[in-house]
């Protein structure tokens, strides 16, 4: 019988077991319980096929006593003990009293529960922490318990129940053999290791499930910074700077040289063969803070040559800029925003500044500029999917770009954090960047 009951409910359980590392009730674990390493309905049928194997009524209890599945095959007696709230309570502290006593010596055991009949107890525990037990019994000894019936009734007259009905089923009671009281608690165990088994099959499962997701996150964040590298990389390739603004640089280069002697057009040409340079390094690289404001400096050079000074540029770094680094190409795409969209459009000048600073092991860098501002339905949109198709006209960068590469290298919780602007009053992006 032991043989064909492990068989009927090895089968019945493997049709349970959830396959291809599927999520039980569509959730991962997250805290070690009996609930969370099995699934209710896989305990329930584990529970009833033992009962159908030997008889014995049947409980699956939490590590407090608490019912986790639904009682099967119970005797009418427990059933109306449990039916009032008393009766419950001592019922669950009398499971979890066995529960524990099983525990400790790391075995199934049997005990007499607190109205006197004979329970079992097998535990759960995976690894080291006590989850449960799987009980079964509500029956009485041949030989040994004819003289308990009187005791058992003494007892069960505090509790608020129909004392003739109880009477009733208390003389329903089964009573059994040493030898199958015996067995059932070795088939017990045996059961206590089956659901031990499967709860470390999900928790081996959930660990091999969080590291494919982390894996797939991982190719994914690879695969989006390689899409923006190559966008960024193409672009900036000496081929690629924008015509219009190569054109407008030129003929700045050739009214300085008709107007003057050639030493302004050559601090404008150093400047200009910088920015080449500068741009066709690897742009998944990063550089330090004096490298990036100094192609920065480069580029205003030859804008405020062009915009004849109407341009003003100021610079406050309050750190080592040697000993920050962030992506190529940072600053730039958003002072040349600022131009373009701040500045071009309106006659006048404008004031652009940076100011770095530190702030809670993170360099701030604010970008400013004293030009025309945004309206908040433009400011809103900045960042979205129909405006990241946007670029800069000098390298193509948009500031979506300069965005998601800071947080590919250094987390979501850096780029560009803010942008404030007004309408007819400027605009200032505030970049975060751990130190």
């Amino acid at each position: 019988m032991l043989a064909l009951a492990k068989r009927i409910i090895y089968n019945k359980i493997q049709e349970k077991i959830p396959q291809n590392g599927e999520e039980k009730g569509g959730r991962l674990l997250s805290v070690l319980t009996l609930r969370n390493v099995v699934d209710v309905e896989i305990l329930q049928e584990i529970q009833e096929r033992f009962s159908e194997a030997t008889g014995f009524a049947v409980i699956i209890a939490d590590d407090d006593g608490v019912p986790v599945t639904e009682p099967t095959n119970f005797t009418s007696f427990c059933t109306q003990i449990r039916s009032s709230a008393e009766g419950s309570h001592r019922c669950i502290l009398s499971d979890k009293k066995v529960g524990l006593m099983a525990a400790e010596q790391g075995k199934a055991v049997r005990h007499y529960c607190h109205s006197g009949l004979v329970d079992m107890a097998a535990p759960i525990v995976l690894n080291g922490k006590y989850l449960g037990s799987v009980l079964c019994g509500q029956v009485l000894i041949e030989g040994q318990d004819e003289n308990v019936i009187t005791d058992i009734r003494e007892k069960m007259k505090s509790l608020p129940i129909d004392q003739n009905l109880l009477k009733l089923f208390l003389e329903k009671i089964e009573f059994t053999s040493e030898q199958r009281i015996q067995s059932a608690t070795g088939m017990l165990q045996l059961v206590a290791n089956y659901i031990i088994k499967f709860g470390a099959d999900q928790i081996a499962q959930e660990e091999v499930n969080r590291k494919n997701q982390m894996l797939m996150k991982e190719m994914k964040l690879r695969s989006k910074l390689e899409n923006l590298l190559q966008e960024a990389q193409l672009k900036i390739l000496q081929s690629q700077i924008n015509p219009h603004f190569l054109f407008n640089t030129l003929n700045t280069l050739s009214r300085l040289a008709y107007l003057e002697n050639a030493e302004q057009t050559q601090h404008l040409t150093y400047s200009l063969a910088k920015i080449m340079r500068y741009s066709l390094r690897n742009i998944d690289q990063l550089v330090t803070l004096k490298e990036e404001l100094e192609y920065t400096g480069n580029y205003l050079n030859i804008q405020q040559y062009r915009f004849q000074n109407r341009i003003q540029f100021e610079q406050t770094i309050a750190i080592d800029t040697e000993t920050i680094k962030l992506p190529i190409l940072t600053i730039q795409p958003i002072i040349e925003n600022a131009i373009i969209h701040g500045f071009e459009p309106q006659d006048g000048s404008v004031v652009i500044k940076i100011h770095g600073y530190l702030d809670n092991n993170h360099f701030i860098l604010e970008i400013a500029d004293t030009g025309a501002g945004m309206t908040e339905e433009k400011l809103s949109t900045i960042f979205s999917e129909t405006n990241s198709s946007k670029k800069s006209h000098t390298t193509g960068i948009g500031l979506n770009n300069v965005h998601k590469r800071i947080q590919y290298y250094f987390g979501e919780d850096h780029g560009i954090t803010a942008i404030n602007s007004r309408l007819g009053d400027g605009t200032t992006v505030r970049i975060v960047i751990p130190v």
